[in-house]
């Protein structure tokens, strides 16, 4: 027998306690199954609390396959059941690593003993994050327990369904369900066997005792007597576990060094090692060794060179035998013992235990404070990163500890703590944010895998996709090709994840990519045709890689199954080409034939005539030109497709010498076509000429580039050179990296070199410079080649020449390069510490200190061109308005008029009436800022100032013009909060204007009244989603409002939630707000800034602060800091400290 489950022999029990695990057997040694490709990290721990071998279980395990692959309509749940002891970890862990073909399994293992993984918080996180995986949707950000479960019931059934369409079964395994300890926290306490699916196979095991909690309904599968497997003992299993039980009462009884390391062990969670046991006892390493090792071998077992209880039930009993004064004594040692590293700097030999186990144990204990604490040493996660090689495991203590902070209620300090932790995680967020992804891929390329998917996943969003492709491209050159494909399938649900928008075309491009080097052309295939604007762009370069690798027929069906017309023409044209480059002029042919007539039929026959005429081909070349032009007039009615069509056909016309003919096609795009079509086509005389004669100096250097590509290309390096002399590197058209390939082919390193500052600007050309890189190496001249690198100061560079080092057998030197180069990026930038810093002055200044706010406006200086946003905010709240106004407009499109429109309600604050007539008379102005200054006038009091305003807006924005009317008539009317709440929920929040919708709906309903309004939204829900929640709400339908609001995506909350927010609160619907957002968390910084709002806007002092933390807990700090200020001024120092903190790293 070479497998679990397979027939075999009898034979004699045996126990594993390598493992710490009972196994029960027949005598036949199982090798360890072959671990099929997994991802999730919770594999990892299954794999360590897995036996090494089992034995005598083949019957158990052929009952647990057929239970998987059974369609039959029996029982959904296999219950096993029996005492402790019995192997049921053993079975279960073996079966989840080995399950039979076509079944996916989702394990959890209820082990207390290794940390919190005994209740249904650690149950949710950690299927949730397995369902998600295998859903392809991205685990949903910034859980908490208000959210968590709603998301995993949704994920139970997409991820089965996901699995069925790949011809999977998803079958869950949860063993120790009987050690459930959050059935006992409270009457408020939620067991893991309530949340089991009903539609689910599920495999569970427990013993005998206790009964099923009290909150799985009566009609739950687990309740099914026939789900009920007993799984029988061995007699060698029960002798050891009264061994290990005696062994445990006389630790207990006998005292001294044995019954210290129990109490260390218990309390700590395991993980400790003996040398770790030997600091916190005063022992020697050999003896605690000796002890644990040798008479002690029951009681505890070890994972690599730690220790801990070597069965869950022996843990329990030794925390039962212990008492919470004992353990918490324990505990308390342990946290003195922590607080003694933390004092010695955390150096480099600091306890891994004290980096990666401590935390786990403070969450499980409930020690908020000291969990708060280890949070924010920045010096222990300065370590931790060294160790590690990411910032992933700090940003989980820093999450855990904000969780736990907000759960522990109120208290005075609960917004100033929430705030410091936000602080410390934003500055996690961002330098690992910082660190460019081809690093990640430099650490594969000198044997630091693991270090490298580290800081790929630490960085989140789009880099961690392009850095786990940079990974896997790495590992599929070694040869490692299953890794390789579990990083690309992570990078698949990261890309997914992102939904849509630039993020996602560009996270898709390049999964897609690496899926096609694979050659799973089907799973590309789904990326590229969700993107967006980048999509022509992305398949076309998916069809000719496709049809270089020999996949004609999936690179015509991903063609033809564009919605396109212009890019379903041009891909096709790219296959038929491709096939008459490769010799299959015939079925090129046939393809173009069976064409729709019109533009797409032209542009794929005026395309084949060139490769047919290229091909020697010329009668058919000719008849396909006839043909192509003729149809090309068919698609002339759009200007895009019109100057493509001429583009085409002015190829097409000088590939066959009609020179005049190709030059009346390429005038009707512009002067420069010509020219460039003849530099295309290798035309070099005619192309100078035409360039001449009528081009430019800008366009004729494109020209030129063109043509010195072409030179290049076909080895006349010396033309090629004469040529490009005054081409840009950055708009060379090929031309430098295809001259710097030419002459590092032919040897001419220092030629290649002295081209560095014009290679280094375009990407090919630092592909040219990265060949030169490790050809310098090669040959003995790695100071040249580090030269090179210091002076282009590029990341993939730096990742080549560490690669070379590492294959000339550099190992330190390449490793030791990547660290300083990680390390640079780490730091922040100028424009980030002004950024910041603009932020820190806005949020201080709004809660009334402008003096400070003053001072570090001036900390900035002339910088404030590197972020002339955040600086323009700073500058209203330090009372510097005419400043703020010179930034504002630097501030880009985006920003120009919300910044403006602050710009003139400052202005209007101090009076300063002449420079709102300057600024509204500017022509460039918006509409929305002539709206937002005859309000801030008529709020001040000055309404025939306004009055003058509004006539003026009236003819150029009828919106903004009857927003500002209602304003007006409202404060007119003395009712000045609704004035301001239509422009904004709370004063001095800035960029707090309503929505044009809102102002839309709200004109509507008080000139037409409550059903012409209502007809309104319900006219446009379907026409505009986004701005749905909030129409719904503007109408006073709250309920379908935020049921709305519940189906959002993060992208789509961006969009919709300030509106919806403000509604709500404009009718006090606190609770409402409140119990909606709670139901949101998973939105991250849209839910942050939303909880900002609502905590500015709530009456009650108390939950406000609640919410001003909730805020800060899943917001940017950025966002969510003034209202932090508005309801916990005591946390002003903080700040005040933290920018003073900013402004001394600038000066630097």
């Amino acid at each position: 027998m070479e497998r679990a489950g397979r027939a075999g022999r009898a034979g004699p029990v045996t126990v594993h306690n390598g493992a710490g695990i009972v196994v029960v057997g027949d005598g036949n040694r199982i090798g360890v199954p072959e671990r099929s490709p997994v991802r999730s990290a919770y594999w990892e721990h299954v794999r360590r609390i897995a036996p090494a071998e089992l034995v005598d279980r083949e019957g158990e395990l052929a009952e647990l396959a057929a239970f998987c692959g059974r369609t039959d309509p029996g029982p959904a749940y296999t219950w096993w059941r029996a005492e402790a002891w019995a192997g049921k970890t053993a079975l279960l862990s073996w079966f989840a690593l080995d399950p039979p073909p076509g079944t996916r399994i989702v394990p959890f293992f209820v082990t207390a003993r290794l940390g919190a993984q005994n209740d249904v918080a650690a149950y949710v996180d950690v299927v949730l994050e397995q369902l998600a995986e295998l859903a392809g949707e991205g685990l949903p950000a910034l859980l908490t327990a208000a959210t968590r479960e709603a998301h995993l019931l949704r994920l139970y059934a997409s991820a089965a369904a996901a699995c069925a369409a790949r011809g999977e079964r998803l079958v869950l395994l949860v063993d120790g369900l009987d050690e459930d300890r959050g059935v006992t926290t409270g009457p408020d306490a939620r067991s893991i066997a309530a949340l089991l699916p009903y539609d689910l196979p599920v495999i569970v095991s427990g013993r005998l005792n206790p009964p099923l909690p009290v909150d799985v309904p009566d009609d739950h599968p687990l309740r099914d007597p026939e789900a009920v497997r007993i799984l029988a003992p061995s007699p060698r299993a029960r002798a050891i576990r009264v061994e290990a039980e005696r062994e445990l009462k006389c630790l207990l009884e006998a005292g001294g060094l044995p019954y210290e390391l129990l109490g260390l062990l218990t309390a700590a969670g395991g993980g400790l090692t003996a040398d770790d046991l030997a600091e916190l006892t005063g022992g020697v390493p050999y003896r605690v060794k000796d002890v644990l090792r040798t008479g002690l071998a029951r009681t505890f077992a070890s994972r690599g060179d730690a220790y801990l209880l070597a069965h869950e039930q022996l843990a329990v009993q030794a925390r039962e035998m212990l008492g919470e004064r004992e353990l918490a004594r324990w505990r308390g040692m342990v946290g003195a013992w922590a607080e003694d590293w933390r004092e010695r700097g955390w150096p480099e030999e600091s306890p891994a235990y004290l980096l990666q186990g401590y935390v786990p144990m403070l969450r499980a204990a409930g020690e908020v404070d000291r969990l708060v604490d280890s949070a924010l040493d920045a010096v222990r996660h300065e370590r931790l990163l060294i160790r590690t090689g990411a910032d992933t495991a700090a940003l989980a203590e820093v999450r855990a500890a904000e969780s736990a902070h907000v759960a522990g209620g109120d208290r005075a300090d609960l917004v100033t703590v929430a705030l410091r932790l936000a602080f410390h995680r934003g500055e996690l967020e961002r330098r690992s944010a910082g660190v460019p992804p081809v690093l990640a891929a430099g650490w594969a390329a000198v044997g630091e895998t693991d270090r490298a998917v580290g800081l790929a996943r630490s960085m989140g969003g789009a880099h961690t996709v392009t850095a786990l492709c940079a990974v896997a491209a790495r590992l599929l050159d070694h040869g490692e090709r299953e890794r390789a494909v579990g990083l690309v399938e992570d990078a698949e649900v990261a890309t997914r994840a992102l939904r849509s928008g630039p993020a996602y075309d560009e996270a898709a491009r390049t999964t897609a990519q690496l899926w096609s080097e694979i050659g799973a052309y089907d799973r590309a295939s789904g990326l590229v045709r969700r993107i967006g604007s980048a999509r022509p762009e992305v398949l076309r370069a998916m069809v000719r890689a496709w049809c270089a690798a020999g996949e004609y027929d999936r690179a015509l069906a991903l063609a033809e199954g564009d919605p396109d017309l212009s890019t379903r023409a041009t891909a096709t044209a790219d296959v038929v080409e491709a096939l008459i480059r490769g010799g299959r002029a015939g079925e090129a042919d046939l393809i173009a034939q069976v064409l729709t007539r019109g533009f797409p039929h032209g542009v794929v026959q005026v395309r084949a005539s060139v490769a047919l005429r290229e091909a020697g081909y010329e009668r058919q070349a000719e008849a396909a030109l006839y043909t192509g032009a003729a149809h090309l007039g068919w698609g002339l009615d759009e200007p895009l497709t019109r100057a493509s069509a001429r583009r085409e056909l002015a190829v097409a016309l000088v590939a066959a010498g009609r020179f005049d003919a190709a030059r009346e096609q390429a005038d009707g795009v512009g002067p420069q076509l010509f020219a460039e079509v003849l530099a295309e086509r290798g035309e070099r005389e005619r192309a100078l000429a035409a360039a001449e004669e009528r081009l430019e100096a800008v366009s004729a250097a494109g020209v030129r580039g063109r043509l010195a590509r072409r030179l290049a290309s076909a080895g006349e390096v010396e033309e090629a050179l004469a040529l490009a002399v005054g081409v840009p590197g950055d708009e060379d058209f090929g031309a430098w990296p295809a001259i710097g390939s030419a002459l590092l082919a032919s040897g001419g390193l220092d030629e290649v070199a002295a081209l560095a500052d014009r290679l280094v600007a375009s990407p090919a050309g630092r592909d040219v410079l990265g060949a030169l890189v490790g050809a310098l190496v090669e040959r003995g001249w790695a100071e040249r080649a580090r030269a090179l690198v210091a002076e282009a100061r590029v990341p993939a560079l730096t990742v080549t020449l560490a690669h070379a080092l590492h294959r000339a057998g550099r190992v330190a030197e390449a490793r030791e390069l990547l660290t300083e180069e990680e390390r640079r990026h780490r730091a922040p930038t100028r424009a980030t510490l002004v950024g910041e810093l603009a932020w820190i002055a806005r949020a201080v200044g709004a809660a009334g200190r402008r003096d400070t706010a003053a001072s570090l406006v001036d900390a900035i200086g002339d910088d404030w061109v590197l972020d002339a946003p955040a600086a323009a905010s700073a500058m209203l709240a330090a009372g510097r308005t005419p400043q703020a106004e010179r930034c504002a407009w630097r501030s880009g499109p985006l920003h120009i008029a919300p910044l403006l429109s602050e710009v003139v309600t400052a202005y209007a604050a101090e009076r300063a009436f002449d420079r709102i007539d300057r600024l509204i008379g500017r022509s460039a102005t918006p509409a929305q800022v002539v709206g937002a200054a005859a309000v801030a006038c008529a709020l001040v009091g000055d309404r025939l100032r306004a009055v003058d305003i509004l006539s003026r807006l009236s003819r150029e924005s009828g919106l903004e013009a009857k927003r500002a009317l209602m304003v007006l008539q409202l404060a007119h009317e003395g009712d000045t909060e609704r004035a301001k709440l239509l422009l904004g929920i709370a004063e001095g929040q800035g960029g707090g204007a309503a929505s044009r919708l809102s102002s839309r709906v709200a004109w509507i309903r008080l000139s037409q009244g409550r059903i012409g309004a209502e007809r309104l939204v319900r006219g446009m829900i379907d026409k505009s989603p986004h701005d749905a929640a909030e129409a719904l709400a503007s109408i006073d339908a709250y309920d379908e409002a935020a049921e709305h609001a519940r189906s959002l995506g993060p992208d789509e909350a961006w969009v919709a939630l300030p509106g919806l927010v403000t509604e709500l609160l404009r009718a006090r619907e606190y609770d409402r707000t409140a119990n909606l957002l709670a139901d949101l968390h998973h939105l991250g910084p849209a839910c942050g800034s939303a909880y900002a709002v609502l905590a500015r806007a709530h009456p009650d002092p108390v939950r406000a602060r609640r919410f001003a933390a909730l805020a800060l807990r899943f917001g940017v700090w950025a966002d969510t800091l003034p209202a932090a200020l508005a309801v916990a001024p005591e946390a002003l120092e903080h700040v005040e400290a933290e920018g003073y903190r900013l402004r001394r790293a600038l000066e630097v």
